[in-house]
């Protein structure tokens, strides 16, 4: 794994346990698939971040705990994590792609609440 992908990791992890949209937006694809308990819905960038946005105010961060980094090919990969709120527990499953730039861009959010 390299440096810049440690360092994306740690980045997403921050912005998931500060529950900050605005710091994850910076990380999201120009189109991005949001799941709810299964119910999935396609997002512009913009529009992903306001999603995001109302998640996190309703559900307050009360930390995230990424427990898993994996790759399933050399372009795909994904991150896998808890996100607590006060009263909620979620797991996060966050897949990203490589772009032109060979930066990783999550392509899609999962949330399953516990």
């Amino acid at each position: 794994m390299t440096t810049f992908a440690q360092g994306y990791e740690k980045d997403v992890e921050f912005a998931m346990q500060q529950g900050s949209s605005k710091e994850l937006s910076k990380y999201l694809d120009s189109r991005v698939e949001i799941s709810f308990d299964n119910s999935k819905h396609d997002f512009s960038r913009s529009q992903a971040e306001i999603v995001l946005r109302d998640f996190f105010k309703d559900q307050p961060s009360q930390g995230f705990d990424l427990q898993q980094v994996g790759q399933t090919s050399e372009t795909v990969s994904y991150l896998i994590g808890t996100y607590r709120s006060t009263g909620n527990s979620f797991r996060v499953l966050i897949r990203r792609k490589k772009n032109d730039q060979q930066s990783f861009l999550i392509y899609s959010m999962e949330f399953i609440r516990q």
